[in-house]
């Protein structure tokens, strides 16, 4: 194999494993953490409030109490998180920091509160808070920055930090949020192609054309799905990859759909690759590869299934099933009004016959009465 056919099969290579790198590193950006992104928050803002000097409701310097109203209930959801809740409301006696202390939280800190309660509020144990409010700092007399921070040298890096995380945070969810637009692209190709394929069995090169070319942009849309995939289960709540071991937890809602799409997908370029070379080699397109395809649509049609149970209820298909099941049993042919006279019928028929026994039970006790006297 000469040096230009081996680069066919380097490049793309090389590419797809810096793609990969890229979305692994991207993950470990995503997981927010509690001590440099949360704990400086609390700090600044609530433990003036709710610390060892002046406890509110609870202490948010007690791990295990401020849990108690961090953590929903169920799975992790900040818009069920009863601190949260108090972080956006629009009462002034319910909201928090109160307004009357001038060191409110900034939106970009209130959302990365928000990713963090949704990624389960992952609090170490072990870890203390400190007071370093404005006033806590001697600072009663400056007033916050816009985003909640105190201006001058005594401001936070911490808290600036935790901005820009925040902000980091956004672009994620918004590129996770164009994962159900670009999912059915490669699922629709990928079919397609499987069903090119079978077609061009017999020697039918255009459906083998269109089979080869459907394979490669379906393999190039599934790629991006897979990206946007990995941001998109944290903001849906079905399972977050913060390290390599998190791909093999069977817990994550989204696991089978996970590991069935990185697989589908891997199998896909591998095919493709195979594909052009098979091509290239032999002057009547090879059939290998075509039943390679035939089979990965099957696969492709597996992660699009799951995919939809996550997002749809069991008795989605519920009508669809009722009808599979009137066509077996012959009852779909028959009127609704002619199925429910039969039903009438029988429960008169049931009706008559434990009529029947009871007016067999009262002659017989009759006659036992008779007999006895």
């Amino acid at each position: 194999m000469t040096f230009r056919k081996l680069r066919r099969y380097i490049c793309p290579s090389i590419c797809l494993a810096l793609l990969v790198t890229l979305c692994n590193s991207a993950v470990a950006q995503d997981k927010i953490d509690f001590v440099l992104n949360i704990k400086p928050i609390f700090e600044n803002h609530c433990v003036s409030c709710h610390g060892p000097e002046k406890a509110e409701s609870f202490r948010i310097d007690d791990r295990e109490d401020a849990l108690f109203y961090v953590e929903p209930e169920g799975s992790p959801n900040a818009e069920e998180s009863d601190l949260f809740l108090c972080l956006e409301s629009e009462d002034e006696e319910e909201l928090m920091p109160p307004p009357d202390e001038n060191n409110p939280l900034s939106e970009n800190q209130i959302q990365l509160v928000k990713a963090w309660i949704n990624q389960g509020a992952d609090w170490p144990e072990g870890i203390e808070l400190v007071d370093t409010s404005p006033a806590a700092l001697g600072m009663v007399g400056q007033e916050a920055g816009d985003a909640g921070e105190a201006k001058g040298p005594m401001a936070d890096p911490e808290a600036a930090a935790a901005a820009a995380a925040a902000k980091t945070q956004q672009v994620f969810n918004a590129i996770g949020s164009l994962h159900p637009a670009a999912v059915h692209l490669p699922i629709g190709l990928l079919l397609a192609a499987g069903l090119f394929a079978l077609f061009s069995l017999r020697g039918n090169f255009v459906m083998s054309d269109c089979a080869y070319y459907c394979l490669w942009l379906g393999t190039l849309g599934a790629i991006v799905a897979c990206a946007t995939g990995w941001w998109f289960s944290p903001m849906e709540n079905k399972g977050t990859v913060a390290e390599f071991a998190d791909l093999f937890n069977q817990e994550h809602k989204v696991f089978w759909h996970r590991t069935g799409g990185l697989i589908v997908t891997a199998v896909a370029f591998l095919l493709a690759l195979f594909a052009a070379g098979a091509r290239n080699r032999d002057p009547d397109d090879g059939i290998l590869w075509k039943l390679g395809l035939i089979v990965l649509a099957g696969g492709i049609g597996w992660v699009g299934h799951t995919g939809g149970e996550l997002h749809y209820p069991s008795d989605h298909y519920e009508d669809l099933n009722g009808l599979f099941e009137d066509m077996i049993s012959g009852d779909g042919d028959r009127p609704k009004a002619e199925m429910a006279d039969d039903e009438d019928d029988e429960v008169d028929e049931e009706g008559d016959i434990e009529a029947i026994d009871e007016d067999g039970d009262a002659d017989e006790d009759e006659a036992i009465g008779e007999l006895s006297i």
